[in-house]
């Protein structure tokens, strides 16, 4: 069995090959309960064809901390990764899917609204899939604004709205309770990611602009009982991200589209997999007897 610190779980899961396990994550055969809260911990129990994963990982305010545990098909644990690492990487993979199969390859400008611990990969997994011209960070700290712009080579702003206005791909990863920006900011034709909220009473996205918007989320049942910004709303999705994969879904319409995650079991499964199968082939990690 073999255990992936958070350094050896990034260098084993490049962004590429996290959002090629997305696309597997999504189209394989799943069970994904919804998660559970145990004492200051998340624990996300889920199947993907034949191998099982249970994530826990710790909530509490400075302490990010928790393990991915594999188990494959006869039962036996395969390895353990990083937990925070992990989802930070798999949260922002699958938004970089959702942006390839929801944009054009034109151009585009992001603006990234928040500079946590999510936002450095939110970053790169569009940069995975689409040519950035230029990124635009917010953060309601204009201290992490600013090294979170001078890491990715963009700019700090101060407005959020501001950076919406300018950009065609938002990206929001904060842990907001009102929405970041007003509707009157958002152009047409932009697409947004949207993983920060992930209660109730959670919401980055704006209500008018969640009810313009065509919706795709990860999981129907996770939607309805974690996305704020859709419960908040009152509107329900049109589509799943299994479902564009697959060409099933209603027509796109040309004005602007919406990825809502909360994230789902089969992520951390496929991406968790992938990760310890590339470490077992450069010797990244160390053997746990």
């Amino acid at each position: 069995m073999r255990y992936l610190s958070a350094e050896n779980t990034r260098a084993a899961l490049s962004m590429l090959d996290a959002i090629e396990a997305m696309r597997h994550a999504f189209s394989g055969d799943a069970e994904t309960p919804l998660r559970t809260m145990v004492g200051g911990s998340l624990v996300m129990p889920g199947r993907l064809d034949d191998l099982i994963a249970v994530k826990v990982v710790s909530i509490v305010p400075g302490n990010p901390a928790g393990l991915v545990v594999v188990f494959g098909a006869d039962g036996s644990p395969v390895g353990l990764v990083d937990g925070p690492t992990l989802t930070s990487i798999r949260t922002a993979a699958v938004c970089g899917l959702a942006t390839q199969l929801l944009t054009s390859d034109q151009p585009k400008t992001l603006a990234m609204l928040g500079a946590g611990a999510m936002a450095f990969d939110q970053i790169e997994a569009i940069r995975a899939v689409r040519q950035i011209d230029g990124v635009l960070v917010w953060s309601r700290s204009k201290e992490k604004a600013t090294a979170m712009a001078l890491r990715v080579g963009g700019e700090a702003v101060a407005d959020a709205g501001d950076a919406v206005a300018q950009a065609k791909v938002v990206s929001c990863a904060t842990p907001a309770t009102q929405p970041l920006f007003d509707e009157s900011a958002l152009r047409s034709g932009t697409h947004i990611n949207a993983v920060g909220a992930f209660t109730p009473d959670m919401v980055e996205v704006p209500a008018a602009v969640v009810k313009r918007a065509y919706v795709v989320v990860d999981d129907v049942d996770a939607a309805a009982a974690e996305a704020g910004d859709l419960i908040q709303a009152g509107r329900g999705p049109d589509a799943t991200l299994a479902e564009l994969l697959v060409g099933a879904h209603p027509q796109i319409g040309s004005d602007v589209t919406l990825f809502k995650s909360v994230g789902v079991a089969a992520q951390d499964v496929a991406a968790a997999h992938r990760a310890l199968t590339n470490a077992e082939a450069s010797g990244l990690g160390v053997e746990l007897s």
